[in-house]
């Protein structure tokens, strides 16, 4: 589905930021059938990943003095990214970006970006846009379906979200196990997931957003995943919403696949 423009609240852009830009890219190009189009040092060499021609992800190298591993990045689109960064902060959370301009002075105005931290530890971002609007095409194969959040605790999580965004959060029902799970709404439709982390989750496992990726083949995609140097977190499995896998890329990034309906 083509997208030009996204209701505040609703997630409009992920990125990966990685040790090894160019192997990423060509780990990811082959996996999703994207094409990689690398800035120059002035943009920090950002990679802009598309499909059919229209961008869809990026990947970027981690700057050398950043000690943060390799990871996938969700960006929540926001009218005034200072405003929603002073939110947060007294919300409770903490930048870890202060809120900066992408592109500027001499080039065209991307957007206006910071990156969060919310009070359990889970890290995502906001984007202000202006000329990149965020991803344009979303809930397709090669393409980010569904964003959520696995919380050390979830409750805190969804009420911080809540203040920063105003969602309106109900529990989903027909989840397995007992397992407590909620949407955030936005205009009455659903576009963020939250639960606690499982229990049989290791205890050093940080709260953190797991990123869905549309692919056409489940089995497939994580076959040739680890035959590129991936690891199989478990082994696919069948849900209500499509069958899954949860994947590391080879520089220990995670992000999950979701087989879409063949209609």
């Amino acid at each position: 589905m083509k997208k030009s423009s996204y209701t505040a609240g609703t997630p409009s852009w992920v990125d990966l930021m990685t040790v090894d830009q160019d192997a990423a890219i060509a780990f990811y190009c082959d996996l999703f059938g994207w094409e990689c189009m690398k800035s120059g040092p002035d943009m920090g060499n950002y990679g802009m990943c598309m499909k059919d021609g229209v961008p869809v992800a990026g990947i970027g190298p981690i700057p050398e003095a950043t000690p943060f591993p390799a990871s996938w990045t969700m960006y929540i689109s926001t009218d005034d990214a200072a405003a929603s960064s002073a939110a947060a902060v007294a919300a409770g959370g903490q930048l870890i970006t202060e809120v900066m301009d992408v592109g500027g002075p001499g080039e065209e105005l991307m957007g206006r970006m910071a990156v969060i931290m919310d009070p359990t530890g889970s890290v995502f971002g906001v984007w202000e846009p202006h000329a990149h609007t965020g991803s344009g095409i979303v809930n397709e194969a090669g393409t980010f379906v569904w964003n959520e959040l696995l919380s050390r605790d979830a409750k805190a999580s969804r009420d911080f979200l809540e203040t920063m965004f105003g969602y309106d959060w109900a529990p989903m029902e027909g989840t397995p196990n007992g397992m407590e799970y909620y949407t955030g709404k936005i205009d009455g439709g659903d576009v963020i997931g939250a639960m606690d982390i499982p229990a049989d989750f290791p205890a050093e496992v940080p709260s953190h957003w797991q990123n869905y990726f549309g692919v056409a083949d489940t089995d497939d995609t994580l076959a040739r995943a680890v035959a590129s140097g991936g690891t199989a977190l478990g082994p696919a499995f069948d849900s209500p919403h499509g069958r899954m896998a949860v994947i590391e890329d080879p520089q220990g990034a995670r992000f999950s696949i979701v087989q879409m309906p063949s209609e």
